[in-house]
Formats: structure tokens, C-alpha cells, sequence
């Protein structure tokens, strides 16, 4: 994919409709590239790119209503992340459409941003496929994969749980003042 082109997530609440039917429908659009379905308080999570702002409109406005309107009930809610910035692998519907292993979509609230708080995760923990910085209600979101439950955790315990920085008072703190983990099904 582009470097130019325009990154995001998507948070779907899907209300009472059936998730893996909405989950194809939006695999139906060329400009999502995965589509999971998380444990938590969103039923999917997309997450694809466009060449630009105008597209991503058209794109929430006019492709996805169009896609599930007649064809389910109203769904309840969607949330638009846009990516600032990305490291990590890209995603793409041949490599992360289905969790290679266990998967978890990570989400950070920070107290200190930086990117080298997210290269550090990335370089010590290789089970951290993709980081996105995000313009909307979270600062960071990660998409993580092992091979069990246990080392997926381990991940989340010691990557982001202790992850500590300097602080403007130049004492070590904190980095991440919430983390919100959603396990990923399908």
C-alpha cells in the first residue's frame, strides 16, 4: 500500500444484526483491508486506507451506508480512527485476516507520546504486528499476535503494563495512563 494513502480504523457496534455477515459485507469494499471480531464493546474492527479525505468521506457516507442498509438493521454505531502514523507490518486481507494464532487489538490512552515509546514495543516484542498513532478517542492503537493465550498476555503484561518514560519533570513515569485489550475471535 502507498505511503500517501489514508490509514483507519473503524469501530463497528453492529447492534442485533449478525456480525459475520456485516464483517463480509464490509470485506466487499476495496478499501478495507481486515475486518476482526473483537471481544469487548465493539463487534468489528476494519481497518483499511484511502487516497484521501475526500474518499474516506464518500466511503462513510455514501459506500457503507449503501452496503448495509437493506440489507440489515441499523447498526447501532461506528467510530473513525485515522492513522497518523504506522510502523510495524502492513496489514492486508492475505496476511491478517484471520489471527495467525491468538489475536488482540491493543488500545492505548498515553501520557507521554512519542515514537520511541512505540519503537521500543515494537523492537522488544516481536508479537507486535502493526502500531498505529491515532487521531480520535485513543492516542495509540496496536494489533498483536502469538501463538497461545499465555505469551499473547505476557505481551500485554510486560510491553505495555510497565512500559515507563521520562516524564517533563525528568523523572521515569508511567507512558500509558489506560490500556483497553480486545481478543480478537475471527
Amino acid at each position: 500500500m502507498p505511503a500517501d494513502r489514508l490509514s483507519f480504523l473503524i469501530l463497528v457496534d453492529a447492534g442485533d444484526n449478525d456480525v459475520h455477515k456485516i464483517r463480509e459485507a464490509f470485506l466487499q469494499l476495496s478499501a478495507i483491508e481486515v475486518v476482526h471480531c473483537p471481544l469487548g464493546p465493539t463487534d468489528l474492527i476494519c481497518y483499511g486506507s484511502v487516497s484521501g479525505m475526500d474518499e474516506l468521506k464518500t466511503l462513510m457516507e455514501d459506500q457503507v451506508p449503501n452496503l448495509l442498509e437493506d440489507r440489515f438493521n441499523p447498526i447501532e454505531r461506528t467510530e473513525t480512527l485515522l492513522v497518523m502514523d504506522k510502523y510495524g507490518q502492513e496489514m492486508t486481507r492475505d496476511t491478517h485476516s484471520v489471527p495467525n494464532g491468538k489475536g488482540a487489538w491493543i488500545f492505548t490512552d498515553q501520557k507521554i507520546g512519542s515514537k520511541h515509546l512505540t519503537e521500543k514495543l515494537l523492537g522488544h516484542h516481536p508479537e507486535i504486528i502493526a502500531a498505529y498513532n491515532v487521531l480520535g478517542s485513543h492516542d495509540g492503537v496496536f494489533y498483536a499476535e502469538a501463538e497461545t493465550l499465555d505469551k499473547l498476555m505476557a505481551v500485554i503484561d510486560e510491553g505495555f503494563r510497565t512500559l515507563r518514560a521520562i516524564g517533563s519533570g525528568g523523572k521515569t513515569v508511567k507512558a500509558l495512563s489506560r490500556t483497553d485489550t480486545r481478543l480478537v475471535l475471527m
